[in-house]
């Protein structure tokens, strides 16, 4: 079995689609420089067990799920717009003081950025389209076998594990040297993408109820 193609596909393959995340790729920034680069990583856990369940479906076809999230497709971006919308708001309207004192008194349960990695990556409904394309292609254009197949999302997800723990540990250097009104400035500027990507999720359905006339 050649294992080299499925290796360095699955390193590139997973570097980009971190790199791409988008709301992830922030939230990862802003939680590692708030509340520590282990925060940060159990949100990249989440976003890992949502990739999981998503290329699952791809690679063992399960059209069942795989239609019925395209029939929810307005449900899902409406949910994910609400969700974005929200956290865009509370990080604009949140006021930070200095966070060395206050981290430990408003410490969130770990379980919780668990939940938040996973609705993050889970609300785009694209997530599931771009793993079904990549596996098209692997599987056809490449025609890797199922060994190689497996392979390569190994590796794809351990690059995508290894490139969410150095964001997060890079941006997590910047917290000792951090004044509060840079957080706020970070807060704001966190809060004013997420609200963006909200209306990207969401424009689709808004594009096609304006124009469908």
């Amino acid at each position: 079995m050649d294992i080299i193609a499925p290796i360095w596909k699955g390193l590139v393959t997973g570097i980009l689609f971190t790199l791409t995340f988008g709301t992830v790729f922030f939230s990862l920034i802003q939680t590692s420089i708030k509340r520590g680069i282990y925060k940060a990583l159990f949100i990249a856990f989440g976003v890992l067990l949502s990739d999981a369940f998503f290329i699952a479906v791809a690679v063992l076809g399960t059209t069942f799920i795989a239609d019925e999230m395209r029939k929810l497709d307005t449900e899902i971006r409406l949910v994910g717009f609400i969700f974005l919308l929200i956290l865009g708001i509370r990080s604009i309207v949140k006021k930070e003081v200095d966070h060395t004192n206050d981290a430990p008194l408003t410490e969130k349960k770990d379980i919780l950025y668990v939940m938040k990695g996973i609705m993050l990556n889970s609300i785009n409904p694209m997530i599931l389209i771009s793993w079904m394309g990549v596996t098209t292609y692997i599987e056809g254009t490449a025609q890797f076998t199922l060994h190689q197949v497996i392979l390569f999302y190994i590796v794809v997800l351990f690059t995508m594990f290894g490139t969410m723990f150095g964001i997060s540990y890079f941006a997590g250097k910047l917290r000792t040297v951090l004044s509060a009104q840079n957080m706020n400035r970070l807060n704001i500027g966190s809060g004013l993408l997420f609200m963006i990507f909200a209306v990207v999720i969401f424009w689709p359905v808004l594009e096609t109820y304006l124009f469908k006339r």
